[in-house]
């Protein structure tokens, strides 16, 4: 988990740093295609079998869910602080809570209410210093509510999946979706720019695949702590690459958001034990 956590921060901050000379949609698509030929060796070692799926349909559904959020991140990323981006995917969990109320009906008791509740301001702390929510923020909060749905299938996916293949139909699935978006941004990256986003694309293919192995083998509670760490490497990402200082609201914000998803975490174990 922690060589996932660094792998999504660096490419995190790569994305940011190519940001400034390709459109975030021209990055999702070549960040989402070239995983193909990142993970050719395995296809070469490995065979076929590897990249197997056990539900296409789960796999399409992921993929547009999957897509709609890589493309919300790294639009996102070009906006606002490595740091800031960071800690508001954490509320993945608070909305996947809010989603299972809605669609499977689960019961949530007061303490968990109350820890959406806190997390939220910690989202409003971070987002609205200024008294408005910016747009870099509300696509960031828009990808973790993608997020949260295609973090809850790949879990389901991974009991009989390799996360070689929930790595890969991943990527494949959000192809359609950034090329459309791309087709309204066109431009075509130089070679050095090329060679840059087939570094994203492995260091995304690296980090996502670490997450979902650990999700395949490790509990959430032990699993969350190790996740958390990534907030170093983003913040002193931001100050070397960018100048960017962690300000008193990210700091009051995060402490809030951490408090509230690792009590949810915490509680969805403790509930599956019970």
């Amino acid at each position: 988990m922690v060589i996932g956590g660094v792998s999504i921060a660096l490419m995190q901050a790569a994305v940011k740093l190519i940001s400034l000379e390709l459109h975030p949609f021209i990055i999702t698509l070549y960040r989402a295609g070239l995983v193909f030929f990142v993970l050719l060796p395995i296809l070469f070692w490995r065979g076929r079998a590897v990249f197997n799926t056990s539900s296409i349909r789960l796999q399409v559904v992921r993929g547009g869910i999957g897509g709609l959020g890589m493309l919300c991140v790294f639009t996102g990323l070009s906006m606002i602080s490595l740091a800031e981006v960071t800690v508001l995917l954490f509320t993945v969990p608070i909305f996947a809570t809010l989603l299972s109320v809605v669609f499977l009906s689960e019961q949530v008791g007061v303490r968990r209410w109350t820890a959406i509740f806190v997390g939220f301001l910690g989202i409003l702390i971070i987002a609205r210093p200024q008294g408005s929510v910016s747009t870099g923020h509300l696509f960031i909060l828009c990808a973790a509510l993608s997020w949260s749905t295609s973090i809850l299938i790949a879990k389901k996916l991974t009991e009989k999946d390799t996360v070689i293949s929930v790595t890969f139909w991943q990527a494949m699935g959000c192809v359609p979706l950034a090329f459309i978006a791309s087709l309204f941004v066109w431009e075509l990256p130089s070679f050095v720019q090329l060679g840059a986003l087939l570094g994203i694309a492995a260091l995304g293919t690296v980090g996502h695949t670490m997450l979902y192995a650990a999700l395949k083998v490790g509990q959430i509670s032990v699993i969350l702590p190790l996740d958390y760490i990534r907030i170093i490497w983003s913040a002193g990402l931001g100050f070397v690459l960018f100048g960017q200082l962690p300000t008193l609201h990210l700091y009051a914000g995060s402490l809030l958001i951490i408090a509230a998803t690792a009590f949810l975490s915490y509680r969805e174990v403790t509930a599956g034990e019970g």
